[in-house]
């Protein structure tokens, strides 16, 4: 696996995403919802990971979604 560079302030890892513009909505819409329930885009992003992708056997929705 190549080496990922992350920036890591104190103990908690900092990034920056980007959101097509096609999906904006979505997003929006996701991140109320993560607001009313206080729960952090980092926290949502690996739960959906862990529930979704974590172990699967080949990635089979990544490639999907890579050509979406």
């Amino acid at each position: 696996m190549d080496t990922l560079n992350c920036y890591k302030y104190k103990s908690n890892i900092t990034t920056s995403i980007s959101v097509k513009r096609r999906d904006e909505e979505d997003y929006l819409a996701l991140r109320q919802l993560l607001s009313r329930y206080r729960i952090s885009v980092g926290e949502y992003l690996i739960d959906a990971y862990r529930e979704l992708d974590k172990g699967a056997p080949d990635a089979q929705r990544l490639k999907a979604l890579a050509w979406s």
